[in-house]
């Protein structure tokens, strides 16, 4: 055997593997049966060498029409349309040619590597090898083990992988692998809340990306195209059966209408010469401005309360905090808002009536709508159109939008000082509806918590799951990491109002609470309502 690559299937993908193959110093021969496809594929790969610079990789790459007879391959992958009948004919073909050493490998995206292996006589040397569009720009590969798989064939895989320059994460053989299992609830907790009302496409998509997505999911999607990300959706949900992933009637409406997206000049956008109505939002500066004529009282602890009233600090007249709760009697009565923050996990119902008997009526008090339902708690204030909620989910300095309630019993004062108030501090601020998890609350949320259920399904490591869904899909962090900086038990009370209000399907994983460090955080016992076994 030698340092020669088959790929099987020259539409984009294979085009792209091709291509970084010959880059990492392989040479390639791409095998397609239809003339036209081969000569698209040679323009691409001679278009990617082009823009890089790399005029030597086309010259290592070779097309043919059938995979021949015999070849002394070291390596074969399958790229061909995501049909399983297809892929076993082209596995059992491979094995036909190859040295009984050689890999074979598969670039699917949602079909089940097992079942392609299962008619061939040397399963062990079988993996997935799962790349991601543009090969050329992305460095993620799902290295996917089946239960066949030689720890030689995997370290082999490992190797290739790093020779082409790409960086291999291993998973097992589940649908969706590791990327498109725990990116599901980005597209769909997302429709979900814009069939609710939260707020428009266009403020969501803001507000994603005021979280640090650099994408939110209405404009990705239409990117991806919805026939695309629907037929992903229906192959994962197909193959859990987990209702919290079922695909939903607005992705099926607009795909039968033929609002694919981009390609087909509308889908959640319309889109003109390429150009949609995108909703910018820019944090506002704070130089400049001079201190507002506010006396705010800060209440709560953790890092959300110490950022907070350090960046209040800066902005306003006198800041005073509170971190105990039983001091709530000792805030000065000449204040002008109180902000309560508590410790992100338990319902602040209690503490925000005996505020509002406490305090004089013109004095605001802005509460953690994450954590507490305002909707519940309003019928039983005297002054409830002071009260505001907000949406601050992890770290202050992370989040450049502040989500912002604009509940029934809020006033116009309360909603313009929230305003002035977070940006001051140089947040921008979009108004949702008072709905459970509001926004980032139910996205991120339903992000981490099917991470800790893929990894509590031993899909992959938690190391690995933060890397591929920071490579393959660009997420700020790692689903793991984010959930241990917002709190397994915070996340868990988010999810717990959300399954209340939407069914037990998106109840928070028991495995939740091991993201909590500290001690006083609760861990979510299995026998809690609403925790999924």
């Amino acid at each position: 055997m030698r340092d020669l690559l088959l790929v099987v299937g020259a539409g984009t993908m294979g085009a792209g593997i091709a291509y970084v193959a010959a880059r990492g110093g392989y040479d390639v021969e791409l095998i397609d049966s239809d003339a036209a496809a081969r000569e698209r594929a040679v323009a691409r790969i001679h278009n990617d060498a082009q823009r890089a610079g790399d005029a030597g990789a086309p010259s290592r790459i070779s097309v043919r029409e059938t995979i021949p007879q015999h070849s002394d391959a070291s390596i074969a992958i399958e790229a061909v349309p995501e049909r399983l009948d297809l892929k076993r004919g082209i596995f059992a073909a491979l094995e036909a040619s190859l040295d009984p050493q050689a890999l074979i490998a598969s670039n699917t995206s949602s079909l089940s590597v097992t079942e392609m292996a299962a008619g061939i006589q040397r399963p062990q040397r079988v993996v997935g090898l799962h790349f991601f569009n543009p090969p050329s720009a992305m460095k993620l590969v799902e290295i996917v083990q089946i239960d066949q798989s030689m720890e030689d064939a995997l370290e082999r895989a490992h190797a290739f992988v790093e020779r082409i320059g790409k960086t291999g994460v291993v998973c097992t053989d589940t649908p969706g692998f590791i990327v498109n299992r725990i990116a599901r609830p980005f597209y769909l907790q997302a429709i979900r809340a814009l069939d609710r009302g939260v707020a428009s496409i266009e403020e969501l998509d803001a507000l994603a990306r005021g979280a640090g997505f650099r994408m939110g999911p209405f404009e990705l999607m239409d990117l991806i195209g919805l026939d695309v990300n629907l037929a992903t959706t229906e192959s994962v949900y197909a193959r859990l059966e987990a209702e919290r992933l079922a695909p939903l009637a607005m992705q099926r409406e607009l795909v039968a209408q033929g609002r694919l997206g981009r390609k087909t000049g509308s889908g959640f956008y319309t889109y003109e010469d390429g150009r949609y109505a995108k909703l910018e939002l820019s944090a506002p500066s704070r130089s400049g401005r001079e201190k507002l004529d506010e006396n705010v009282v800060v209440i709560g602890f953790g890092g959300v309360a110490d950022a907070l009233a350090a960046a209040l600090e800066a902005c306003c007249d006198r800041v005073v905090r509170i971190e105990n709760d039983d001091m709530l009697d000792e805030i000065d009565l000449d204040a002008t808002l109180v902000i309560d923050v508590g410790d992100g996990w338990n319902d602040r119902r209690d503490v925000l009536e005996q505020l509002d008997v406490r305090l004089e009526p013109e004095t605001m008090i802005f509460a953690d709508a994450y954590a507490t339902d305002l909707g519940a708690v309003a019928p039983h204030l005297r002054h409830a159109d002071r009260v505001l909620g907000y949406g601050i989910l992890g770290a202050l300095e992370d989040q450049r939008v502040v989500e912002v309630v604009d509940a029934t019993a809020t006033g116009d004062d309360a909603l313009a000082l929230a305003q002035e108030l977070f940006e001051s501090i140089g947040k921008a601020v979009v108004l949702v509806e008072d709905r459970p998890g509001l926004f980032l609350g139910r996205v991120v949320g339903g992000i981490v918590n099917e991470a800790m259920i893929a990894i509590a399904d031993g899909v992959a490591s938690a190391d690995d799951v933060d890397l591929a869904m920071q490579l393959g899909v660009n997420y700020p962090r790692g689903p793991v990491e984010w959930g241990r900086e917002i709190g397994g038990a915070r996340i868990g009370r988010i999810l717990k109002r959300l399954a209340q209000a939407e069914g037990e399907a998106f109840a928070p994983h028991r495995s939740l609470w091991v993201l909590d460090a500290a001690e006083e955080a609760p861990q979510l016992a299995n026998s809690e309502p609403g925790i999924e076994e």
